[in-house]
């Protein structure tokens, strides 16, 4: 980088108004202003701040906090480093936070703004043209040498912090450290805030670092939404079309710069909806193009900030860049991404991280050796690779495809490892083995769906295979499993190998059987058979028969089923295998407890058991001992079923398999007696070894289960922690149904512990679960659920309000019974009392009395009829909270005055036609005029 001045970059001064000095550096708008010959010192002299900083709150928060005056003894805290990829916003947040804190009055001796240009084309800023810019902004420009300016610089600035008047310098778009040492101030009382697409460190220059991301969904949103009304107040298109405003901030990853350009070419065009522009933004590969608006011959566009990082890359970092678009998931860990560039893990970890500090990847979680790219970054690298060979490309994707390949088969064989043969060497355990495949499944979906289309078929079928009982396994992943054995299908097709296509399509039938789609189940695996026969493979028609019958049965077309395992098991006789004989028994079983004929089929399993065991097949016993149990158990014959449990655990313990005994003593337990303290034992060993080895599911249940046995024993805290440990599974797991039932017990725990404000976040939770899934009736209870966790918290009208919002929601759905329970839980006697009937009939003619084109709304309107009902009914202290519910509702934040004194006139309307006082006046006039007696 060239240092010193150039002519080019010597200093221009212009007189503003005779009270100040703007000095600029080369155009590039770097401001400093003095407030005359009197006072040396600077003061403000800011570019404008931006109009919108949606999503930024909380980065914005964090940097005041260091610029305040109460930060300024932290030595450690002069420099904070803003950075993040291009157009993330760094330069605005930067801004807007120096404004603020100006504004508070904490840097009295003025801000300076210096443009360091660290990323233009033409060169950035020199570190003596830097430092002379400061000089002149501090009105000690009067120096032969850089390093007597740099010496002035800090003299000047250490007796302004001896007067108290602390200054606030930022220096924009830095391009390297050396570029700003020599601006660090001395004096803990100033702060430098610097902006950078790369984290600047070295060893004489170590700023508080701040990294910024894309914003969340509903700021990209916000930002966008704003900008529009802002140019036009009365735009109809944000809250018209806010679905589209969602998906183009997602079109645009969330990322500032590209939201910016979005609204510039909505506010510029106001006959351009949002859906159309998001559909220009949908194909991939034209978005950048897309993303660019031109205005009287200045562009600003997505890519060429992207470019200006990209080319100051050295080769091979830049030849990695590229690669990383060859991967089609949202992540990569080190080790496939060594694979992928063909060069050793530490020189790609070097070159990853490289990339990291000049803000074109992340790594996250930090620590965690895998690697992000933004979206648009990654469609920007998509179509530099393009440029590349395909021969070259080729060669990269095919060693990703071996790397996941070699690791995928590691990973299913300790997942099934049912003897004592040594197993790869890949992964120490199975918990590490199910944590890459955790970890990794997104990745190898779409890796998948990669090879497929650039004709790696024969890939595509090993790596199916190898992650496809993993998918099978987690209801929340049946559809990767779906998509990814369609595309089998469709490989084994394409390289003419029918033996690959009946397996395939058996495994599609099994995928599609969990995802509900049984006609196209029962279709795959008819095509399965179909291929099977043609080829006369009869060890593939036993399979492809089986999962024909399992679809079957899950039709409900029980007969055919039958048919279906019966032929199967026919087969495996002719064969003689053992081993198959058992899995059609098994098959069998399973339609005969469909049909609730348990006797048969207890008999079939007990059968299948002996089949398994002389086969040597440990693991299917176990399995088939624990289904045999279940049988038992739905038959009433417990101790049999305890019996069958407890071989099956016996089994497992013998061959040393610590997952499937915790699997076995989770059967065995739910049909035992045991006392409680025992249950709590018993579970907590479950948890500990499904935690061992990374069931997650299981784990969930155990917790589940323990929680319960804890609250039996009134160890309520205890049981809140292990239902929190539920959620969280389950939330990570993104099992909302699980979640949701976890949420309602650990309500309750909270409840029943003693802290009803936790209890009422966690049903509040629950409810807006409940409302964006759409069920209404499980709101409803919900609501109830709030309601009673706020009256235990002392909080009434609130738990009033959350009553009247239930009830409503019961009338409107007409369920009578759960509305009268939700008035019985009011304390209104309706029902089982002598006074019911009447009490309700009271409040329903209340609420028809009441005009539907004048009363409030609906939660005003039950409060209404709750507090005339309660009166009727002698209730004072119902109606007292009714009222007062009533009163909040019609005050609250989000209504105004206007809607407030409407409520009022209405409500009172309202009463005055219930107390009808010109009956009561009459009948007091009459007993006026009555004689005495």
């Amino acid at each position: 980088m060239a240092t010193g001045r150039s002519r080019a970059g010597r200093a221009q001064a212009a007189t503003a108004s005779g009270h100040g000095h703007v000095i600029q550096i080369t155009g590039t708008g770097n401001h400093v202003c003095a407030s005359g010959a009197a006072d040396p010192a600077p003061v403000l002299q800011l570019p404008a701040g931006p109009v919108h900083l949606a999503g930024r709150e909380q980065e914005a928060e964090a940097v005041l906090a260091l610029l305040a005056p109460a930060s300024r003894s932290r030595p450690d805290a002069v420099v904070s480093l803003l950075s993040g990829l291009p157009g993330i916003g760094k330069t605005a947040l930067a801004l807007h936070v120096a404004h603020r804190a100006v504004a508070r009055g904490w840097f009295p001796g003025g801000a300076v703004f210096l443009h360091l240009r660290g990323y233009d084309p033409a060169g950035p800023v020199g570190a003596d043209e830097a430092v002379g810019a400061l000089a002149r902004a501090l009105r000690v420009d009067d120096a032969r040498t850089p390093d007597e300016q740099t010496g002035l610089c800090q003299a000047a600035l250490n007796r302004l912090a001896d007067e108290g008047r602390a200054v606030l310098l930022i220096a924009d778009d830095a391009a390297d450290a050396a570029q700003i040492e020599r601006l660090v101030p001395a004096h803990s009382a100033h702060r430098l805030l610097v902006t950078s697409r790369h984290l600047l460190t070295s060893p004489s220059f170590q700023p508080r670092l701040i990294g910024l991301d894309e914003l969340t969904p509903q700021g990209a949103a916000d930002l966008v939404a704003e900008a529009l009304r802002h140019a036009r107040p009365e735009d109809p298109r944000p809250l018209r079309e806010s679905g589209a405003l969602a998906e183009l901030a997602g079109l645009c990853g969330h990322h500032p710069l590209a939201l910016q350009i979005a609204a510039c070419l909505l506010t510029t065009d106001a006959g351009r909806s949002v859906a159309a522009l998001a559909a220009d933004l949908a194909d991939a590969r034209t978005r950048l193009d897309v993303l660019c608006f031109e205005d009287g011959g200045h562009t600003t566009a997505v890519q060429a900030a992207f470019h200006l990082s990209y080319r100051r890359l050295p080769t091979h970092h830049r030849q990695l860049f590229r690669q990383l678009a060859l991967s089609p998931g949202p992540d990569i860990d080190t080790d496939a991404a060594a694979a992928l560039a063909g060069r050793p893990w530490a020189r790609t970890r070097d070159s990853l991280a490289a990339l990291a500090r000049a803000g074109l990847l992340a790594e996250q979680p930090e620590l965690s050796g895998r690697w992000r790219m933004h979206d648009l970054l990654r469609v920007y690298a998509a179509a530099l690779v393009e440029r590349d060979s395909a021969k070259w490309r080729d060669a990269a994707l095919t060693r990703l495809l071996a790397h996941c390949g070699r690791l995928a088969r590691a990973a299913d064989a300790h997942r099934h490892a049912h003897d004592d043969e040594p197993l790869p060497g890949d992964f120490p355990d199975r918990a590490r083995a199910v944590q890459w495949l955790e970890a990794e499944r997104a990745n190898l979906v779409a890796l998948i769906v990669r090879a497929a289309a650039t004709g790696h078929a024969r890939a595509v079928l090993e790596l199916e295979a190898h992650t496809r009982l993993f998918l099978l396994e987690r209801s929340r992943y049946a559809a990767d499993a779906v998509t990814t054995a369609q595309l089998a299908v469709v490989c084994a097709r394409a390289i003419r190998h029918t033996c690959c296509e009946a397996t395939a399509l058996g495994h599609l039938s099994q995928a599609l059987v969990d995802c509900g789609r049984l006609p196209e189940a029962v279709e795959a695996a008819t095509g399965s058979l179909d291929v099977a026969r043609a080829r006369g493979d009869r060890e593939r028609q036993i399979t492809a028969l089986q999962h024909l019958g399992s679809a079957l049965r899950r039709a409900e077309r029980f007969e055919e089923a039958t048919e279906a395992h019966t032929e199967s098991l026919a087969l495996c006789e002719e064969l003689g295998d053992r081993g198959r004989i058992g899995k059609a028994l098994v098959g069998l079983a399973d339609t005969l407890c469909d049909r609730h004929a348990y006797e048969e089929a207890a008999g079939l399993l007990t059968e299948a058991v002996a089949h398994f065991a002389a086969a040597g097949d440990w693991h299917a016993e176990g399995l088939n001992l624990i289904h045999l149990g279940d049988t038992l158990f739905a038959m009433k014959r417990t101790d049999d079923a305890v019996d069958a449990h407890r071989h099956a655990l016996a089994v497992y313990k013998e061959r040393g398999d610590e997952h499937h005994q915790a699997i076995a003593m989770q059967h065995l337990w739910a049909v035992s007696e045991m006392s409680a303290e025992e249950a709590v034992d018993n579970y907590e060993k479950v948890v500990a070894i499904c935690d061992k080895v990374c069931d997650r599911p299981l784990e969930a249940m155990a917790l589940k289960a323990l929680a319960g046995r804890l609250r039996r024993l009134d160890r309520y805290d205890e049981a809140v922690t292990a239902l929190r440990r539920a959620a969280a599974i389950h939330e990570e797991c993104d099992e909302e149904s699980q979640l949701i039932r976890v949420l309602r017990d650990l309500g309750d725990a909270l409840c029943a512990a003693g802290r009803p404000a936790e209890a009422v976040e966690v049903h509040e939770r629950e409810i807006a679960l409940f409302r964006n899934r759409g069920d209404r009736h499980e709101e409803a209870e919900a609501l109830e659920r709030l309601a009673t966790a706020l009256r235990r918290d002392r909080r009434r009208s609130q738990a009033m309000e959350a009553s009247a919002a239930a009830i409503g929601t019961y009338r409107e759905l007409e369920d009578t019974w759960c509305e009268r329970r939700a008035l019985g839980d009011l304390g209104l006697p309706v029902r089982d009392t002598p006074r019911a009937d009447q009490v309700m009939a009271g409040y329903h003619w209340v609420l028809a009395s009441l005009p539907e084109d004048e009363a409030p709304g609906r939660e005003s309107r039950i409060l209404f009829a709750l507090a005339v009902a309660h009166r009727r009914a002698r209730r004072v202290t119902g109606m007292f909270w009714s009222l007062t519910s009533l009163v909040r509702i019609a005050r609250r934040g989000d209504r105004t005055a206007e809607q407030f004194a409407a409520d009022s006139e209405h409500l009172s309307k309202a009463f005055l036609s219930l107390v009808r006082p010109g009956t009561a006046l009459a009948a007091l006039r009459n007993r006026q005029r009555r004689p005495a007696g």
